[in-house]
């Protein structure tokens, strides 16, 4: 387990004694789903949670957007609860390109949402839009998650914030974008992640975007993120995604939440929209479980069959359901390659692939989130990588590597969505916490 202490942030869910409170997941996980007309908004991925309270539902929603055809295409991507119009949330907009076969033809998005709801049916929907372009577009394994908290709930806490609209800056010192803070907390962990869409401002540049934990001025390891823009003839230049995480453990008292970015390198201006931060707070002692790990040092294969590159082991004693997410820099190397990059538990199939595209000294960032039943029993959870395309020489390099699981009690919680079944509901209290 990781050992980071952490810090401040704005939008904040204060709680006091559960009487009767309840966890609840929700998730969909589709193996693909297309955009292919002008029409839309496309629902990639839904599922409904029922709230016997009021209380927050967090949202993470990840895929890889893969072309289909030759021709450009930009797409806008949203997170909407209880919005089956596909207006969506705007802070959870994410705007992706993809090109032909030569440039652009994958790219990973995420965006997470922290929205406080009254008791009742939610649906939380994952929408794609076609801003411009005619190519059919795939989203593969698009996946939503939702974990639903009561406001009674002591023993988890969720807080949000976010820059409203486009921060710039032209200036490699790292500047507070995003914070948030969680008070009277007891021994625990937290699960923190970060994102955004970076935009073509004026001319090419380079983001360095890192996560900071209780201390503004010490960047958390394994959480940098390097994202660039360039230009394009054809709309208005390359836009990139922004995914950072990280699973930290906390003593008592208030933990606080960074989001810090600074321009890297390039002459233009670095451009981010709707960039923010979330922290999971999950107490120690109970049933709830996590673990992590970070890469140490840049990571790199020539391999086409994945390999492992971060691994982490948890042993629930009752079966129960992991939350998985993973987040990196992939970099370019000597010529231009398409990674494949994967979570596996122990020896079981892959679980979220996600295709990332390297080329022109373009770094992209990888998101891969998933909610995966597990069985009681000792587990390793692995992020694997390999190379797909020629040339054989070519290095897939990954920078900065970030693997988080929360293990979630199968009795604790209520579970909706594609391919779960309804679990039965226990307070917190009842396992001794």
């Amino acid at each position: 387990m990781l050992k980071r202490n952490l810090w401040v942030l704005v939008a904040i869910l204060f709680v006091s004694a559960p009487v009767g409170a309840q966890v609840m997941l929700c998730g969909d996980s589709p193996a693909f789903a297309s955009v292919h007309g002008p029409s839309g908004p496309y629902v990639a991925a839904q599922c409904t949670l029922e709230a016997s309270t009021d209380g927050t539902i967090l949202v993470i929603a990840s895929t890889s957007v893969n072309r289909v055809g030759t021709e450009h295409t930009q797409l806008s991507l949203k997170v909407g609860v209880d919005q089956p119009g596909g207006l969506g949330l705007v802070a959870s907009e994410r705007v992706v390109d993809v090109y032909g076969t030569t440039y652009l033809e994958y790219q990973n998005t995420m965006a997470t949402v922290a929205a406080p709801v009254t008791a009742g049916s939610h649906t939380i929907y994952y929408f794609a839009e076609r801003v411009t372009g005619t190519a059919t577009v795939t989203l593969y394994r698009p996946r939503i998650l939702a974990v639903f908290i009561p406001s009674a709930e002591t023993n988890m806490r969720v807080c949000e914030g976010r820059w409203i609209g486009e921060f710039t800056t032209n200036i490699a010192s790292s500047t507070l974008v995003a914070s948030c803070s969680l008070s009277g907390l007891g021994m625990g962990s937290a699960l923190i992640s970060a994102d955004g869409w970076m935009q073509l401002s004026d001319f090419a540049a380079e983001l360095d975007g890192d996560l900071r934990v209780n201390q503004s001025t010490t960047i958390v390891p394994g959480t940098v993120r390097r994202l660039d823009v360039v230009g394009d003839v054809v709309y208005d230049g390359v836009d990139n995604n922004l995914a950072t995480s990280y699973l930290a453990n906390l003593g008592p008292g208030t933990a606080y939440f960074y989001l810090m970015i600074a321009r890297s390198m390039g002459p233009g201006m670095v451009s981010v929209m709707w960039p923010g931060v979330a922290a999971l707070w999950v107490a120690q002692g109970g049933p709830v479980l996590s673990n992590g790990a970070v890469l140490p040092a840049e990571w790199t294969t020539t391999s086409i069959p994945p390999s492992t590159m971060l691994q982490t082991t948890l042993n629930p004693t009752v079966d129960g359901y992991f939350l998985i997410l993973a987040t990196a820099s992939i970099s370019p190397d000597t010529a231009d390659y398409s990674a494949h990059i994967m979570a596996r538990i122990d020896t079981g199939d892959d679980i979220a692939n996600r295709y990332v595209k390297i080329n022109d000294s373009i770094d992209r960032n990888l998101a891969l989130s998933d909610l995966v039943p597990v069985e009681a029993g000792s587990h390793t959870i692995r992020l694997e990588g390999g190379r797909f395309d020629t040339p054989v020489s070519t290095n897939l390099r990954v920078r900065d590597g970030s693997l988080s699981v929360v293990f979630f009690p199968k009795e604790m919680v209520a579970i909706f969505g594609d391919g779960f079944e309804l679990g039965s509901v226990a307070n917190w209290s009842s396992f001794g916490s």
